[in-house]
This record gives C-alpha cells, structure tokens and sequence, in this order.
C-alpha cells in the first residue's frame, strides 16, 4: 500500500490527519509521518504567523495544551531533602586543610566529565532547574570556596555555569568538585524522572523563545541553550543534537561589547543573531522520547 499523502513510498505507520474538520486516519511513509509531527508542533511552539496556515497566529501553550501558567512547586526552595550534605558536613574535617594564600586559584575543569563541563568550567543548569543552587552556594561558603558565574549582557549567572575558585588545599577542592558533580547527576535524573514538568517547561521555553526571537544578545543565547543541552543529552530534540548545540556554544562570545558599541551597532548585531538563529531552530521539535516523558 502506498503512502496515502505523498503516494510515492510505501506506507508504514498509520496517523490521524484533521482535514476539513473531519478527524481520519491515513497511512503514511515514515517520511510524512515525521513531517506530520513537526507540522503540529510548529502549531503548539510558533507565535508568529505560520507558512502553512496563512492568516493565523498561533499562540505558545503549556506543554499540556491547557494554557496559562505551570502551576508554582512550592516545595522546591524547602524540599533540600540532603542533596548536599556531603558538601556541608566537610567543613568540619576539612576546613583546617591547607592554609590560605590570600587569592584563590581556579580548579581546572578539563578533565571533567564533558556532560557537567561547558566553556571550561562546571554545567549546573539542573541543580539550578530544581531549586538547589542556594544551598550549594552556602555549603560553598562554609568551605571558604566560590562558584564564580558568568555575567553577560545583564544576565547573573548565564547559562548556570561555574568556575570553582577555593583557597589551600587542592585535594579537598577535588574532592568537593566530585561531590558537586555527584549531586548535579542526582538532580538531571530527578528532572528527567521525578519532575518532568519542571524540565520541560524549561526545554520549551527556550525552544519558544529561539524560534521567534527578534533580538538576541549572546548571553541570551547562551542562557537558552542551556537546558537545550540537557534535553540533547538525553535525546529529547529532533533536528539538532548535541554536537549543534556544543557547535553553537562555542561560537558565542560573551566578552562585553564596551560603551564604545552605540545602541544601533548592538540592535544590528543581536537582530542578525535572531535571524540566524530563529532560522537554525525553525524545525528543532521534541523527540519522540520526549513526548512520552513530557506531554
């Protein structure tokens, strides 16, 4: 049997189509079937006014379809349930390592795990996603170290990524950097398992926002794809995958522009960068995988 829209491949798999207001079920190639999909979720994802459906602007839904805002997770901040108590209970065997010098030196990432290591320093975006940045900060402190965070275009702590700075000994940083990781692993599995709202209205809002932007600066560039890495880890984006997204991180500068850059020259530059870039993302949809696990 031949695929019943393109009438060209042989059909595969068996998909509901609404035409003329009528719900009915055609069989499709693997090919339409794909087109299929990203044509509905263009529907769901696209604010601006689309090719295919001339006269009507669709607007961004949650990602259940039911509209307004996710509902607030208020045990997020109060649930810290010891995600970092290894952390904090080490200053009491290790504060008294290693002597202060007076300037901290920066604990080199490069032979850190490459899925918690971005631009050279430490990838936390899913302690942050679940609330637990606070508390990793404090334990931080009580360590007398520092998760220093990029700032780039009036953004704090852009794209949630940290160079650890610390004073005296180096093993006992080492060993921190480990308990760190250790914790940013346990918090992208509650993500993917035990909070997937959470995840994916992450996921779809920078997806939303990188679809149809019409100015953007590279830090906020570099912010959106932070989740978006996640969701390329596992396997959760169709029409990028991770090398896109690691090729477009490494192409961002986020060195300041300077007061020497007039207001013109910045708009030109972050209009040409959406242009580009709302291109790139046009047909970036969510796997199948992650339909399953988020819709």
């Amino acid at each position: 049997m031949k695929c019943e829209i393109c009438n060209s491949r042989d059909a595969e798999t068996a998909i509901n189509l609404e035409k003329d207001g009528t719900d009915s079920e055609l069989y499709v190639c693997a090919e339409c079937a794909r087109k299929e999909k990203v044509r509905r979720q263009k529907k769901s994802q696209f604010t601006r006014r689309s090719a295919e459906l001339p006269g009507v602007s669709i607007s961004v839904t949650r990602v259940d379809g039911n509209g307004g805002p996710p509902p607030l997770i208020e045990a997020l901040m109060n649930a810290v349930s010891g995600i970092v108590d290894n952390l904090e209970s080490a200053v009491k065997s290790k504060t008294s390592a290693g002597k202060s010098s007076g300037k901290p030196r920066v604990f080199p990432c490069a032979r850190v795990d490459s899925r918690y290591r971005m631009g050279g320093a430490l990838h936390l975006e899913g302690l942050h996603l679940i609330g637990e940045m606070p508390a990793v900060m404090r334990a931080m402190r009580a360590l007398k170290m520092n998760l220093a965070a990029k700032e780039a275009d009036g953004i704090a702590d852009a794209g949630h990524v940290y160079a650890v700075e610390y004073e005296g000994s180096s093993e006992v940083a080492k060993r921190v950097v480990a308990d760190i990781l250790e914790q940013e692993c346990n918090a992208r599995v509650r993500l993917r398992d035990e909070m997937p709202r959470v995840f994916s209205d992450a996921v779809c809002r920078a997806l939303a926002l990188l679809k149809n932007c019409r100015l953007l600066a590279p830090g906020e560039l570099f912010d959106l794809l932070s989740p978006l890495r996640l969701a390329a880890l596992e396997g959760f984006l169709d029409g990028i995958d991770m090398d896109g997204i690691e090729s477009l991180i490494a192409g961002i500068n986020l060195s300041p522009r300077g007061d020497n850059v007039s207001v013109e020259e910045r708009d030109a530059a972050d209009a040409a960068m959406a242009d580009d870039i709302s291109k790139r993302f046009e047909d970036v949809v969510l796997s199948e995988a992650a339909e399953e696990k988020f819709l």
